[in-house]
């Protein structure tokens, strides 16, 4: 590549993005959002969530539910999480300010992963009239590694996010047509975001300022932009922890008809945590020079508002062995317009990432048939919308596209107090273009390409219902 010495005005510009590049990530996004909680739903993809009472993950969807459930009852669920997602560059290139040429590295790589989701449910009856139940899931959580050398290594090598919520709940049997429930969610949070860093752009940022002006000390050290030998590298790690609520009603209009509604609240998190950096030796010296702490370790934080939903479910038996399930969910990701991480360094710019996402909604359909009385078959289809608006702001942590929903599952009693649940659930996605040239100044990269991704769930799940 051939050195460019961009112009002052330009120089003084890139600093921020180029520092908002190393670090900067989709902390929250549509297609982050789990809905993964109990086998017994995934083989209906999840239709019918709020109004059916399978076993005790009814605690989740509509704790209104539990009124319908056995005097006490604990199930335990677990699913494997298969993403494919395979990126293929279509002109990734650094910023105008840096020259324009495109970045070199690898024009095809994986990000997919395999992850385990853990599910515990507890429920019981007080008396006749309150019930109470407790639910431990993750309903956030996404993850995504690429090489170290992709083209797109200076907006993303690794991201993680995890959510861990711990949920009690209580239902109050109003009466025979009518259940009502509530509950309180506590969760906890934990995120990492690291990024390749272009040492090339920093030391052009900092010495071709207006203050140093000696663009030379970078080309001689062999630090030019998009040089992947020289990179460096950056990491955010944070943790937090919030409240939400949630509300659920149960109708049963006649024997055969079950309808729910169930809303949960948005969860304000502030992350606190440690930006890490791995800086080249060169580059460090340079800044040293002129008194430069960019790119030293310092304390980062954030602030994260996961999104409310709002579900309507309904159930209806037909003859004697079908059941057919429906669902809407509205999920309010319009909270989510952009991340802003803060550092303890006072030399350190904000990382800023414009996401603008939408208000999404999922659309579910589903079918239990029982075999006999020991064998129920599920079956399901789902149309879930992808919050992100377009090509512009999808970003290459969390590349999320609509997705549809092919569901199969399988329920076996063994005996009055004991069953299983086994469930399977394949995702297809569009191919999904990237075009992301959200920067907030002249410098840093623009990630151009298509992903070509799919998911695979397959889950498991035993119930124990006991006095």
């Amino acid at each position: 590549m051939t050195p460019h010495s961009p112009r002052a005005p330009e120089r003084r510009a890139c600093a921020l993005a180029v520092l908002a590049a190393a670090v900067s990530g989709n902390v929250s996004a549509a297609g982050f959002a789990l809905i993964e909680h109990g086998a017994s739903g995934l083989g209906n993809a999840y239709a019918g969530a709020a109004a059916v009472s399978a076993d005790g993950s009814t605690v989740w969807f509509n704790a209104a539910g539990i009124t319908e459930l056995p005097d006490s009852e604990i199930s335990l669920a677990a699913h494997v999480l298969s993403t494919t997602t395979d990126f293929t560059n279509e002109g990734t290139t650094l910023a105008a300010s840096l020259g324009g040429a495109e970045v070199s590295g690898d024009d095809a790589t994986s990000a997919g992963t395999t992850s385990i989701l853990p599910n515990l449910y507890y429920n019981s009856r007080l008396n006749d009239q309150w019930f109470y139940g407790l639910s431990i899931g993750v309903p956030y959580g996404s993850s995504s590694e690429y090489d170290r050398d992709w083209v797109g290594r200076y907006t993303t090598v690794q991201s993680g996010i995890n959510v861990i919520d711990v949920n009690p709940s209580m239902a109050y049997k109003l009466s025979d047509t009518v259940r009502l429930g509530f509950g309180v969610s506590f969760q906890v949070l934990d995120a990492e975001l690291g990024s390749a860093v272009d040492s090339g752009a920093v030391c052009l940022a900092v010495y071709g300022s207006e203050q140093v002006n000696m663009p030379e000390q970078c080309f001689e050290a062999g630090l030019t932009p998009g040089n992947v030998e020289r990179d460096g590298y950056g990491n955010v790690t944070g943790d937090s922890t919030g409240v939400g609520f949630n509300l659920g009603a149960l109708f049963l209009p006649g024997p055969n008809t079950k309808i729910g509604v169930a809303y949960r609240s948005g969860v304000d998190h502030t992350l606190d945590g440690d930006g890490d950096f791995t800086t080249d030796e060169a580059l460090r010296e340079l800044l040293d020079n002129v008194g430069s702490t960019l790119l030293t370790d310092s304390g980062a934080a954030t602030d994260v508002s996961l999104p409310a939903t709002l579900s309507l479910s309904a159930a209806q038996r037909v003859g004697e062995r079908a059941e057919l399930l429906a669902d809407i969910t509205w999920t309010g990701w319009s909270s989510v317009q952009e991340i802003r991480i803060t550092y303890d360094n006072q030399q350190q710019p904000d990382t800023v990432s414009r996401l603008a996402y939408n208000d999404v909604l999922r659309f579910s359909a589903g079918v239990n048939f029982d075999l006999n009385t020991k064998v129920q078959l599920r079956g399901g289809l789902a149309y879930d919308q992808e919050a992100i608006d377009g090509p512009g702001t999808r970003t290459a942590r969390l590349p999320g596209n609509d997705r549809t929903w092919i569901a199969f599952g399988l329920g076996y009693r063994a005996s009055d107090r004991l069953s299983f649940d086994l469930g399977y659930t394949h995702l297809f996605l569009p191919d999904t273009a990237i075009d992301n040239q959200n920067l907030e100044s002249a410098g840093g990269s623009i990630v151009r390409g298509n992903y070509d991704s799919s998911v695979d769930i397959f889950s498991a799940q035993l119930n124990w219902a006991f006095n």
